[in-house]
């Protein structure tokens, strides 16, 4: 069966969703706040050792309700390292984690992990375009025990610079800070996940490879990883190739004229994206390999023409999210004096030291990474990945169809030219639907002022697994789709946790 030339449909719905739930039932959880009734002598994981990195659940700055039990601070990497990095750890009252651990990692390289916790997952949100935070009824600790990790050194709150060089560095500094992580907290032996973006689907496939690799259940149990709208081939793959497609599916809402448009088709034919893309998108695959065509031809970066036009017709077109229109949503997480974790009053309560200069992005260098697009030795498809879904066989690879920085048609096409457990890519198209049978109200949630109207069981997008890796594609979402989807986020969190057998059920 052979695959249209691009999968994208766009639902009519505006961004954002639904509401957690226990399994087996659908109810509308309270927005007040979360409470936590316990003192803190009755705080889990409060012990001698932890004591100096626990966090005033009651005294976040900004955050008018109690967040509850967490830890915070600078850790040093091992325990005779005179090197650190930043964490913020949200425990869970869930009895279901009672033996696990998740990981969330920004990507960049260089992105403060603190991004995904303040805007998309923490358990308290500050959306962008709002006077301040509020409780997030998809708060990921209701699910299982989080840490967030500011990775590698000179990434967010976590000092120094330079001290990797690649991501085989990262994945030696993170793996011997977790193993400092659970010592101190007491989470030895516990299921570990690994979930991320963007350039993160560098780095988890090589950090859950070497972690796996230890063979070490005390501190190394990785039993699943999920990657969110990920770097995980070249950027010939997962953005020249697919771009042409993705525009002219979307360009009611580009509005780039026809002649840019016939010039950029026959760009594209001439430099063999067209081509390759009508061939990987083929299920099963029809050959072994499929030759990545050369984003260095002249002519052939598309890709940055197409945003230079975007901006042209729309000032505020959003790489992340693009159907965004002006005016563009300020935001507590943006670098400079107005950002929420760069005041003295945020450090001094997640035990940070004051002249600490916190960056959300861009914290550590690009240009500091070897190789092609920063991607040596080698892009994590073509290096860890089949083997971490091998050794996991509980594998995620989600992308959010609005995402124009990275395509998810280019992680299908990485995904065809992939070998795992025995068989080449998926031997079936991934048509099925993925399934959010949560409720909220939208607006409580997003920045967009929607009505108020209540949604019930939605799908969402699409939902495909086979051989232990699943591929999701989630319709109204951007790069960052744990911001534009929280309730699909959700839900593949519960998937990837063993909560629930499939995407599909309600």
């Amino acid at each position: 069966m052979k695959l249209l030339p691009f999968l994208f449909s766009i639902l009519a719905a505006p961004i954002t969703d639904a509401t957690p739930v226990n399994e087996g039932q659908v109810s509308q959880p309270a927005l007040d706040h979360r409470t936590a009734n316990a003192s803190e002598d009755g705080f889990k994981y409060l012990n001698f050792k932890t004591r100096k990195y626990l966090v005033d659940g009651k005294s976040i700055p900004e955050v008018k309700f109690d967040v509850g039990e967490s830890y915070a601070g600078l850790l040093p990497i091992s325990p005779s390292s005179n090197s650190s990095l930043f964490f913020w750890f949200f425990p869970t009252s869930n009895p279901k984690a009672s033996d696990e651990i998740t990981i969330w990692l920004n990507g960049g390289p260089g992105d403060s992990s603190l991004n995904g916790m303040l805007l998309a997952t923490g358990p308290f949100l500050w959306r962008p375009g709002t006077d301040r935070p509020i409780p997030n009824p998809y708060a990921w600790n209701n699910l299982t025990n989080v840490v967030y990790i500011d990775q590698p050194a000179g990434t967010g709150y976590s000092p120094g610079s330079g001290t990797v060089g690649n991501v085989i560095d990262i994945a030696e500094q993170f793996t011997s800070l977790f193993k400092n992580f659970a010592t101190t907290f007491g989470l030895e032996r516990r299921k570990v996940y690994i979930t991320g973006e963007s350039y993160a689907g560098h780095m988890i496939p090589y950090i859950a490879s070497r972690m796996l690799d230890e063979k070490n259940n005390t501190y190394s149990n990785v039993k699943g990883v999920q990657i969110v709208d990920g770097v995980i081939n070249s950027f010939s793959v997962i953005q020249q190739a697919p771009v042409v497609a993705a525009v002219k599916h979307f360009n009611h809402v580009m509005n780039l004229n026809d002649t840019f448009i016939s010039d950029i088709n026959t760009r594209s034919e001439q430099c063999g994206y067209n081509k390759f893309l009508s061939e990987v998108l083929t299920y099963p695959p029809s050959k072994k390999v499929f030759a990545t065509p050369d984003k260095d031809q002249p002519g052939c970066s598309i890709w940055s023409d197409i945003l230079t036009a975007a901006f042209k017709v729309n000032p505020c077109f959003n790489t992340y999210h693009l159907t965004d229109k002006c005016p563009t949503p300020e935001s507590v997480m943006d670098d400079g004096p107005n950002s929420y974790f760069n005041r003295e009053d945020v450090k001094k309560v997640l035990h940070v030291p004051p002249k600490t200069e916190y960056k959300a992005h861009g914290g550590f260098a690009w240009s500091g990474f070897p190789g092609p697009d920063g991607l040596a030795p080698r892009p994590s498809a073509l290096g860890p990945l089949p083997r971490v879904i091998e050794m996991t066989n509980n594998t995620i690879i989600a992308h959010g169809l609005q995402d124009f920085l990275l395509l998810a048609n280019g992680s299908l096409a990485t995904i065809q030219n992939m070998t795992w457990n025995g068989y080449q890519g998926f031997q079936k198209a991934p048509t099925e639907p993925l399934v959010v049978p949560y409720r909220h109200q939208r607006r409580e949630l997003d920045y967009r002022k929607e009505s108020a109207m209540e949604t019930g069981v939605r799908v969402e997008g699409n939902a495909h697994t086979e051989r232990g890796l699943t591929f999701v594609s989630i319709d109204t979402a951007g790069h960052a789709m744990p911001q534009y989807t929280p309730g699909a986020a959700y839900r593949q969190l519960e998937f990837l946790l063993g909560r629930i057998e499939n995407l599909q059920q309600e």
